[in-house]
């Protein structure tokens, strides 16, 4: 109840500010600014924080769509094989591909999880785009022939800060970001 609160308490301070500052600052005018006009602005903001993601309004969100389409149970699920054409598909969107791997350098930077297991991860960061690729690997030789299984992860930041409170000590704008298990189907 107190999130919904607050939550239009901003929305509707918001509107006012903004029809103030249309009202005073654009048209220079003294009058009051309507009750009526504030309340349809935040109704008006409220509606937009909750559209869907446009193309041209998000086009980040169109582009982490795209790089979801290889998330490994989404291209299955549309017929797709995890093999080598799959791996460079993934790949690209690391400026690289198996064939120009340097494995040397991946042998040298190997880590080991938890489980013994030997892998590599390649991370990329593109604006409000996280990408992360990693190869497994049967032992501790980082070979293309070796490659045990892999693991593909992506999330968008969607930067629409809400209310949030850290254990009653305090109230802070968090963020959410979504992963490509938002388009998955079950």
């Amino acid at each position: 109840m107190l999130f919904i609160i607050m939550f239009l308490l901003i929305i509707f301070t918001l509107s006012y500010f903004i029809c103030w500052l249309i009202y005073r600052k654009v048209f220079k005018s003294q009058r009051k600014i309507s009750k009526i006009l504030v309340f349809i602005g935040g109704i008006g903001l409220i509606i937009f924080y909750y559209t869907p993601y446009s193309y041209y309004l998000e086009p980040s969100f169109w582009q982490f769509r795209n790089i979801c389409k290889l998330y490994p149970k989404i291209y299955q699920a549309n017929g797709g094989k995890l093999d080598e054409e799959y791996y460079n598909k993934v790949l690209r969107h690391f400026d690289t591909d198996l064939d120009s791997l340097d494995w040397e350098y991946i042998q040298q930077n190997l880590k080991v999880n938890d489980w013994g297991t030997y892998l590599y991860e390649f991370e990329k960061y593109h604006g409000r785009i996280y990408q992360d690729f990693t190869l497994l690997f049967n032992d501790n030789q980082a070979r293309r022939d070796n490659i045990k299984k892999i693991m593909f992860y992506v999330n968008w930041d969607r930067m629409r800060p809400f209310l949030a409170g850290n254990e009653g000590t305090g109230f802070f704008l968090g963020s959410v970001p979504i992963s490509c298990i938002y388009f998955k189907k079950d």
